[in-house]
């Protein structure tokens, strides 16, 4: 092993589940090729930051698990079969067997994180793309142009070079597509809705068509033969990558937990467990070996999940919930009170258990997870359901974002020898008053309050906001959560409040 570049990530870490994804169904096909049983490898359980080698795949290393300072994120073989590279979000590049190491931008302060690699066909050179389109070139690769400067409306998520290694294509999560060089354009879903994200492209031999694959294991063909998907079919974790067989009579899906999906080309093995609960490594790449009848795939390491956690685990959740439309606040890799308001926000919305720990569940969930849905399907406003205790910033019926919050407890207080009850009406408000600044009352203490209510109840910030109702009946969010909403202008006065709802008992 030719180990390069463990510098510290310098960008937010990207591919938590570099796997957004999923597409509407398309027809699948039969597994395989006619006439013939895909063989089977009974592996043991991959470690995090190592290769397993499938069919006529050889395996090149590295022997033993990878300490890296980023988490694995793209792969890319040797044109002769006899190596590969590995990438990390920090750009990092580690080379095995007859690959070269080449470069890497391990030492360039990114301004975001590699999520993809492809390398040209002379084995030469490579190229690496980071998620705003950004492309890095070494040895005989040419920097052909990128998205680099260009406002994107959805993150790149891959890439694919053509045959003569004068062009390549960038995929974003949204299905769009860039071309370079002698790359031509043949087709994108970026005006197309999607039920789950784009999360990897291939393109044919010739390179007169590509696939796109969604993390539903949907697949969308240009000028290239549809082969089948499982985009109609119940899978276990997201599909996170695609290798089309070198032929291209086939190509093989891998998702997270190292199953692999085959369509046109046998299945040579998975690194699938029946217990992945307990499995320490996530797959997180796919590529053909070039004779055609194998695979290898890249397994990196789960993030860390757990509030006072750091590093580019935690980022590339932040990065993850963020592009869901949870509010995490700034993407620093840190684990704090605000990643697990979103956490607690996001698991409401999936209706998982809410603690706040990102475990194998929601990690599962977070993988094939789309933006949530408003109920009210149009217009601008503030929505609070009161059932699974969110609120919902929704723009032109699209959800903008959404945030924990916490309501009222629908029981008895007393206040100055008084008692009220602490409810947050249903119906339809208006915001028709607000303070910037702190005003104590029956309601208790309300930070920078948005009132929608003639009993006094507002949208306001508080230090305590806990995934359960707790408040006297009005709808808190933390502190940095208000300022945000106040720094934005997502809620002036005139602006529509929807409750709805019925509060869950504590």
């Amino acid at each position: 092993m030719n180990r390069r570049s463990t510098w510290p990530l310098r960008a937010v870490a990207a591919a938590l589940v570099l796997a957004v994804v999923g597409l509407p169904s398309a027809t699948a096909g039969a597994q395989g090729a006619p006439g013939e049983e895909a063989a089977t490898t009974v592996v043991e359980s991959p470690s995090p930051n190592t290769v397993t080698a499938y069919g006529a795949a050889v395996d090149h290393g590295p022997s033993s698990p990878m300490d890296l300072a980023a988490p694995l994120v793209a792969m890319a073989g040797h044109p002769s079969g006899k190596g590969y590279w590995l990438a990390a979000s920090d750009g990092g590049v580690f080379s095995f067997g007859d690959a070269a190491f080449l470069g890497s931008a391990g030492a360039i302060d990114l301004a975001e994180p590699i999520v993809g690699m492809a390398a040209t066909p002379s084995g030469g050179g490579y190229w690496l793309v980071a998620a705003d389109g950004g492309v890095f070139s070494f040895g005989d690769a040419a920097f052909l142009g990128s998205m680099g400067a260009t406002p994107l409306n959805r993150p790149v998520v891959g890439m694919a070079a053509t045959p003569s290694g004068d062009g390549y294509w960038l995929v974003a999560s949204d299905g769009g597509i860039f071309a370079f060089g002698d790359a031509r354009f043949r087709g994108s879903m970026g005006a197309t809705p999607l039920n789950r994200q784009v999360v990897g492209m291939a393109a044919t031999p010739r390179g007169d068509g590509y696939w796109l694959v969604a993390s539903d294991g949907g697949i969308f063909a240009f000028e290239a033969p549809f082969h089948g998907s499982m985009g109609d079919k119940p899978i276990d974790r997201g599909v996170v990558g695609l290798a089309a067989s070198p032929d291209g009579d086939g190509y093989w899906l891998a998702a997270e937990d190292g199953q692999v999906y085959a369509f046109g080309v046998l299945e040579r093995g998975s690194a699938a467990e029946a217990d992945d609960a307990k499995s320490e490594a996530r797959t997180v790449a796919i590529a053909a070996s070039p004779g055609g009848d194998g695979y290898w795939l890249a397994h990196g390491a789960f993030p860390v999940v757990e509030i006072k956690d750091s590093g580019p685990g935690v980022a590339a959740l932040q990065r993850r919930l963020r592009d869901l439309g949870y509010w995490v606040g700034p993407v620093d890799g840190v684990f704090g009170k605000l990643l697990q308001q979103a956490v607690y926000a996001f698991q409401k919305y999936e209706g998982l258990k809410v603690d706040g720990l990102v475990g194998t569940t929601t990690r599962r969930a977070l993988s094939v997870a789309s933006r949530p849905v408003s109920r009210s399907g149009g217009g601008d406003l503030l929505e609070v359901d009161k059932t699974r205790q969110l609120l919902f910033v929704v723009r032109g019926g699209r959800t903008e974002w959404v945030f924990n919050t916490s309501t009222g407890t629908e029981k008895p207080y007393t206040f100055e020898g008084r008692t009220y009850l602490a409810d947050t009406p249903e119906g339809r408000w208006t915001i028709f008053r607000q303070i910037d600044g702190v005003r104590v009352s029956n309601l208790g203490r309300l930070v920078r309050p948005k009132y929608f209510h003639e009993d006094g109840i507002a949208v306001h910030g508080y230090s305590f906001v806990p995934p359960y109702p707790v408040s006297h009946g009005c709808v808190r969010l933390t502190l940095p959560a208000i300022d945000f909403i106040w720094g934005n202008e997502l809620a002036p006065v005139g602006s529509e409040v929807w409750v709805y709802g019925t509060t869950p008992t504590v």
